[in-house]
């Protein structure tokens, strides 16, 4: 499949197209993406029973119907119709019930695994419904069209699958709940990847839904999902490395080379058939950051919170939909999840790693009153000698059964194809020490490296079933590494400076080099460094530098940018301010740099600031 083919199929996430015309636009505003007193209204359904009331062929266990529902008019003359199968026990009706958009069979009655079964039993529905790619909707215009129907209009994110998927599944809760078996009660919302998205969108919208579990989905609006240009321009020069070295004969991994491709790469060509189409820069940003409140659980979760929503998200830390998962874990450090060490989309995961069949815990801790899993820990690291000591530690007194760490060191950023690539080695886990509420392991570090990135994973027995979870995602630095952090502003130019650095942070070798792409071309500007981090605004931007202990110091002379707005600035560890006095860099330390310059074109204060660029200096 090409890199243009993920880019029709993913929707906004990976790409988008203009989907919703004619009726249903004129009920929904770029505020209100979803009607929902559309969506929740029963009498609009027309539905028709295709096979009523029953007890099943299969096994004889269930009583089962089969109803197609309306959803909506999707293009001119087009109207999108689904299944929605109802299974319920035997005897008497439901309270509530799960759903989920995959496996309905459209003939036929459902067999349940036991986790199902096990649902049923408890006096709650099971509902399925048709969540599938567009190509399963044959009434629907061909991806090419679909796609310059995106291009030729508002660049309308909303617009996508992502909206025809959780409609039907609002629709489909609304069918079931008019149903006379199906009484008030807990709605489950769970599947995998577009039905692991769906449930979280829907959930967003949707009242109704109590619980999610969501595997291989997206849920934060990280910095690369926002398009922020210090995250495209890293993962940009990663992807160009991955390319120089697979032409070089890198071996090609445990998945073909479009798995590779996929990830944020669908997004930039996305952004290129924009551009290529005449709409500018800003309006495409526009068009990403407008549905960020719509589809991202980061920007709702206090409303989720208020409203009792729980989440089990299992994004898998090698899949090409989830492909944030680092960044997620800083922007949702609360949300329950189990990262699995290299799973996702074809990934078993690692051989050592707990097994992700949840589903019989989950539906148990939600339903019937099992006790509950665990909360989402706290982890700490701190480097000691040759040693990284790591420490979780779980609140409320919670109680793992086992708990086991994963690391790899020098992981690429998040959305690259380095990401997808390279896997935790089998080698690189162990079982963590400890009682109670505190675990705790001592990883031996390997010389050489800049970083290591770390996965717990916890389980616990939840009405006689296996639930893990893990603590955040994190990425430590050990010395001798830089990170981008903070955020660019867009200037004059329509885009943002961008810092980063070549060379070694080796103090002895003092060959290390600031750069910044993005700036006003012969514009002035200065690099300056302090002791701490920072985000405030100032001038047109951000400033990403703080004083701290260390204070605030100039690199001079001044390093204006060239004709391209390019700046490149060699740094000497043996002259001011770097080699005395309170700028004195030394072995470990970690200080934060950032580029100023002048942007008289912008109108407003006439400067403007890069991102910021946190150093951790090596012998």
């Amino acid at each position: 499949m090409t890199i243009q083919d993920q880019t029709i199929r993913w929707g906004f996430a990976c790409a988008a197209m203009l989907l919703l015309l004619g009726d249903r636009a004129q009920a929904q505003t770029l505020d209100e993406p979803f009607h929902m007193p559309t969506m929740t209204d029963a009498s609009t359904l027309d539905v028709v029973v295709v096979d009523d009331w029953h007890v099943d062929t299969v096994n004889g266990t269930t009583r089962q119907k089969l109803i197609h529902i309306h959803v909506d008019e999707w293009w001119p003359g087009v109207e999108i119709r689904v299944p929605v199968r109802l299974i319920a026990p035997l005897e008497g009706s439901v309270d509530g019930f799960i759903i989920t958009g995959s496996a309905v069979p459209e003939t036929g009655d459902s067999s349940l695994p036991p986790a199902k079964q096990m649902v049923l039993d408890g006096g709650v529905g099971v509902v399925q419904t048709k969540i599938k790619s567009l190509g399963y909707y044959p009434t629907l215009p061909s991806s090419t069209a679909l796609r310059d129907r995106y291009i030729q209009n508002d660049l309308d994110l909303r617009y996508t699958e992502v909206w025809l998927w959780s409609a039907i599944m609002m629709r489909s809760i609304t069918a079931a709940f008019d149903d006379d078996l199906f009484g008030p009660g807990p709605v489950i919302a769970h599947g995998n990847s577009k039905n692991g998205i769906t449930p979280l969108v829907s959930s967003i919208h949707d009242e109704r839904i109590t619980a999610v579990r969501s595997t291989h989905a997206f849920t934060a609006a990280s910095p690369i999902r926002r398009h922020d240009p210090a995250a495209v321009a890293e993962v940009a020069a990663a992807d160009s490395d991955f390319d120089a070295a697979r032409s070089a004969g890198l071996p090609q991994g445990d998945q073909p080379w479009n798995y590779y491709d996929k990830a944020y790469r669908s997004t930039a060509a996305l952004w290129d058939l924009a551009l290529a189409a005449g709409w500018s820069e800003a309006e495409i940003q526009a068009s990403f950051d407008r549905v960020a409140d719509d589809v991202y659980v980061s920007e709702n979760w206090d409303q989720l919170a208020a409203r009792g929503v729980d989440i089990l998200s299992l994004p898998g830390s090698h899949d090409w939909v989830a492909y944030d998962v680092p960044s997620t874990s800083v922007a949702l450090p609360d949300l329950r999840t189990y990262i699995v060490p290299n799973g996702g989309h074809s990934r078993p995961g690692h051989p050592e790693a707990p097994s992700n069949d949840v589903d019989a815990a989950f539906f148990a801790e939600q339903l019937f009153g099992a006790d509950g899993g665990l909360e989402t820990p706290e982890i700490t690291t701190a480097i000691n000698g040759g040693h990284l000591d790591v420490t979780v530690t779980f609140p409320s007194g919670g109680v793992p059964e086992d708990s086991r760490i994963f690391w790899m060191y020098d992981r690429g950023p998040d959305g690259s194809s380095w990401y997808l690539y390279k896997l935790f080695p089998h080698d690189n886990w162990a079982v963590m020490d400890g009682a109670g509420s505190t675990w705790t392991c001592s990883i031996p570090l390997e010389a050489g490296r800049n970083s290591i990135d770390l996965i717990s994973t916890h389980t616990v027995t939840v009405g006689g079933n296996v639930i893990p979870i893990s603590a955040p995602y994190t990425r430590v630095s050990l010395g001798g590494g830089t990170t981008t952090y903070c955020d660019t502003a867009r200037n004059s130019t329509g885009s943002g400076a961008v810092i980063s650095s070549s060379g070694s942070t080796s103090l002895d070798a003092n060959d290390w080099v600031l750069q910044v792409t993005g700036s006003v071309p012969n514009s002035m500007g200065l690099f300056y460094y302090g002791g701490a981090p920072a985000q405030a605004p100032f001038g047109d931007g951000i400033r990403c530098v703080a004083a701290g202990t260390g204070g605030l110091h100039r690199i001079l002379p001044a390093s204006p940018a060239d004709a391209l707005g390019d700046v490149v600035r060699p740094v000497d560890f043996s002259a001011p301010p770097m080699a005395s006095g309170s700028g004195a860099i030394a072995v470990g330390d970690t200080w934060f740099f950032q580029y100023w310059y002048r942007d008289v074109a912008a109108g407003a204060s006439g400067f403007n600031l890069s991102n910021g660029l946190a150093v951790t200096f090596a012998p």
